[in-house]
């Protein structure tokens, strides 16, 4: 049985994408027989999270260095902190066959086995040391198993934009939801609204009083169906982390407001395939921009959707556990 170590961050400020990530991921290589072992920080969303699924993790200082919570060898460790350093990584490899790294823009990275990074062209592989084979590119987007059934699904619009999903982040940082939920209300009080609400208790409260003046409007907590949610929504006003790729990938058409500055890179990229309209960052975003966004028509939520789809198919995950497989068999 193959055993693996992720660690992975999780906070307030980073959000849970990471984590969400490395579940997805750990589930799948589970059904395959691994063991699996998260080192993550003491946060109670995250640790919620896992136990779930069934994960017990080991909780972490974050200043301290992962190597000195390691007590057994491992076939493989996984880092979704993004900036690994040359010292963190080569203190691992005592412990340690293979090291693979998400989204590490650090000097670890090329001291790594395999470098995944979806945001990047698959053409910058070139820059790595030849000891690191970089999977690039959209194609090796991890997320759940459930967007590569909704990828194949159909997708009809109405005429005119008739119902949208808000959602930025489990942890909405910079308490962008309540305010996004009141202007679109007021904008086109037409729509069918729905605010995805998870650890930020503050937009939770106000949300739901808003929701009893606004039969139009929906209230919801995490889901674990976020496929099935995004796909029944004709728009998403979503964050330039994770959810931009799961809209991606069912062809919902999505209004990004980056909740941190390293997200706008992938923000414009969507933006230029033509499947996102960037709106910029965080409480800053383009207020005019939104209101013409939602004024959007069909042929255009159909393009956009067509356009999202061709980026991402929902298969990322099996591409990198077959890669990290394919090195322990060797």
């Amino acid at each position: 049985m193959p055993k693996v170590a992720i660690h992975c961050k999780a906070s307030i400020s980073d959000g849970m994408g990471h984590i969400y990530r490395q579940t997805h991921l750990a589930n799948e290589l589970k059904k395959q027989g691994w063991e699996i072992s998260f080192y993550i920080p003491h946060f109670a969303p995250a640790i919620d999270l896992l136990s779930q699924f069934g994960f017990t993790p080991v909780l972490i200082n974050p200043e301290s260095s992962i190597s000195e919570y390691f007590d057994k060898f491992f076939d493989f460790v996984v880092f979704d902190i993004q900036d690994t350093t040359e010292s963190l990584v080569c203190s691992i490899k005592k412990f340690t066959h293979w090291i693979a790294s998400f989204e590490d823009l650090g000097t670890g990275r090329n001291h790594v086995d395999i470098l995944i990074d979806c945001n990047l062209a698959p053409s910058e592989s070139k820059n790595l040391s030849p000891s690191t084979r970089g999977l690039f590119g959209t194609d090796y987007s991890v997320l759940h198993p459930d967007f590569t059934y909704y990828h194949t699904q159909s997708r009809h619009f109405s005429v005119c934009l008739q119902s949208a999903l808000i959602t930025m982040g489990a942890t909405d940082p910079q308490n962008l939801t309540f305010p996004l939920v009141q202007l679109i209300l007021q904008e086109k009080n037409d729509l069918k609204l729905t605010a995805l609400v998870g650890h930020n208790t503050a937009n939770a409260s106000r949300l739901n009083d808003l929701s009893t003046q606004f039969k139009s409007l929906n209230v919801l907590g995490l889901a674990s169906n976020m496929a099935q949610i995004l796909w029944e929504h004709e728009a998403v006003v979503c964050a330039g982390g994770v959810t931009l790729h799961e809209a991606t990938a069912v062809g919902t058409p999505a209004f990004v407001i980056n909740q941190a500055e390293h997200q706008q890179t992938k923000a414009r990229f969507v933006e230029k395939s033509g499947a996102a309209i960037n709106l910029g960052l965080g409480k800053k975003y383009d207020v005019e921009k939104l209101r013409k966004a939602l004024g959007l028509r069909k042929p255009e939520l159909e393009s956009m959707s067509l356009k999202g789809k061709k980026l991402i198919d929902g298969r990322g995950i099996f591409r990198v556990t077959e890669a990290m497989t394919k090195l322990i068999k060797k």
